[in-house]
């Protein structure tokens, strides 16, 4: 599976609230929707939904009671009301990518913080057919780094294995390169092993939270991410943790790198009348 194109600038943008470093010091974000065309899609999808990094919260007028809910809590929801419909995409036929970290605190008030992301998963769950996502650094599931039980029979929770969902071929691996000692971490080593064993097999998609670095363009992330991602060749990353300014990237061994730190990419056939349709 290969990505063809992708929109220059956002088909739409959705207001939240970012947290800041100190008490009162949240401000009003926005998260950019993209629309990517790719060269093959399961023939039971409309479209598949990519996002990471949803590190922020809904506004205080959306709020319905207490604290405002993650906002990746209540896009799901945005999506199948608003985006999806103006775009002829039926929600029931729409797979879901989450690459990782989807918590904020609830005062706004620091970056950073771990916490529970259950929420988000069955806020998901509820929308779109499938859900495949891993693990990111900041996130738990109740009091645990992992699910102590299924999340749901359409969410599939995979760090370090495989899924296959209509007829796609997902390997996914979870956390960033760091102290093992630390939830969701893996040294160089593990983490390049890891991805030998993955990609043993072909798949189509390569799901991960960190990811490779591309230094020719200055986009971060990880040496050794890449040099085992151009020796194994899978033809399409996602990837979340480190925020690039492009999107997407082809690396020189022909495998694409969609980056969807902080931005949503809805992925449809190359034949979907998608330009201009939300104006």
């Amino acid at each position: 599976m290969k990505i063809t194109s992708i929109t220059e600038g956002p088909l739409t943008e959705i207001p939240f609230l970012n947290a800041g470093k100190g008490p009162g010091s949240f401000y009003v974000d926005r998260l950019p929707i993209l629309v990517a065309t790719t060269d093959s899609l399961p023939p039971d999808l409309d479209a598949i939904i990519a996002t990471a990094d949803l590190q922020g919260r809904e506004r205080f007028e959306e709020t319905e009671c207490g604290p405002p809910r993650l906002l990746g809590e209540v896009l799901p929801q945005r999506l199948c009301d608003e985006i999806l419909p103006a775009l002829s995409i039926r929600a029931e036929q729409t797979g879901a990518i989450l690459a990782g970290d989807f918590y904020t605190v609830p005062g706004l008030d620091r970056r950073g913080g771990s916490g529970d992301v259950t929420s988000v998963w069955q806020a998901f769950g509820e929308c779109f057919k499938w859900t495949v996502g891993v693990p990111g650094n900041h996130d738990t599931f109740g009091e645990t780094p992992n699910p102590r039980a299924p999340l749901g029979h359409n969410l599939h929770y995979v760090d370090n294995d495989r899924v296959t969902v209509d007829g796609l071929r997902v390997a996914d691996l979870g956390g960033i390169i760091g102290n093992p000692r630390r939830p969701h971490r893996r040294t160089d080593q593990e983490f390049a092993q890891a991805l030998e064993l993955l990609l043993s097999e072909p798949a189509d998609i390569l799901v991960m939270h960190d990811g490779p670095d591309v230094p020719a363009r200055g986009l971060r992330g990880s040496p050794a991410i890449r040099h085992a991602v151009e020796r194994l060749r899978p033809p399409l990353v996602v990837r979340g943790h480190a925020h690039w300014v492009e999107p997407l990237v082809e690396l020189g061994q022909g495998t694409s790198v969609l980056n969807v730190d902080s931005r949503l990419v809805i992925l449809v056939r190359s034949d979907h009348p998608r330009t201009s349709a939300l104006g």
